[in-house]
């Protein structure tokens, strides 16, 4: 029977996210819904659903208090609730990780001229250029410091693309990037720009998030845009 089907599948994916609220807030059966909601609220995914959360509490508390007569019920989920619903499920309790952005990241030496670096650059289509020094990370040169450099060095008709990346990262500001590990979950990328804004150009990400760690992926905001806009059903749609 589809309503009764319809039912069960709403009911049970409501009944997961219970669970999972109960557990990420620490809270045992006399918190409410709603009350779980507001204590998730700061939640990389839960603060992205709230609003349809409680809609779906309002609705699932009219469906459980129903007649069991399925042929006299009075509300019934449509197909869209379903499927956000067990969406946002999903997102929960199976979130995907960074490795889906997982790609050969090119590094270069303390000592390398800037001149190598944008040929690599424009072959591979890549503005962020990591920089080691003895295999010690010292900074992260990107377009925007490249920039100063250029205004900076024009100014004074000293334009010279030999100038070696170290000497590039005098024109980064300090911390604009920061380390994290590939078990992070996109959304938990994704709400570090979001209450970070500016002050991160840059994810770096490696095995468990230390900076002594091979970098596996370089993120920016605009690549998690991208990504969720293809993935998430329901943020950008």
């Amino acid at each position: 029977m589809v309503a009764e089907t319809d039912y069960l599948q709403f009911i049970e994916s409501f009944n997961h996210i219970h669970k999972y609220l109960q557990k990420y807030t620490n809270s045992d059966d006399n918190v409410s819904f709603s009350d779980l909601l507001y204590r998730s609220k700061k939640h990389p995914v839960l603060s992205l659903y709230l609003a349809d959360l409680h809609v779906f509490r309002k609705l699932r508390n009219i469906m459980v208090h129903q007649t069991d007569d399925f042929n006299q019920i009075i509300a019934m989920p449509s197909n869209e609730a379903i499927e956000r619903i067990q969406f946002i499920e999903q997102q929960l309790v199976d979130p995907v990780n960074l490795t889906v952005f997982k790609r050969d990241v090119i590094c270069f030496e303390a000592d390398g001229n800037l001149k190598d670096a944008l040929k690599i650059s424009a072959e591979k289509e890549f503005l962020k250029f990591p920089i080691y020094e003895k295999k010690q990370f010292l900074g992260l040169v990107t377009s925007r410091g490249i920039a100063k450099w250029l205004q900076r060095t024009a100014q004074q008709d000293k334009i010279n693309f030999t100038e070696k990346m170290k000497d590039l990262l005098a024109y980064e500001n300090e911390g604009r990037y920061h380390f994290i590990s590939m078990d992070t979950t996109v959304y938990e990328a994704w709400y570090l720009f979001r209450t970070k804004g500016a002050n991160i150009e840059a994810l770096l990400v490696t095995q468990s998030g230390k900076e002594n760690e091979q970098i596996i992926a370089i993120i920016t905001y605009d690549d998690l845009i991208k990504y969720l806009y293809n993935n998430d059903l329901y943020v950008f749609h």
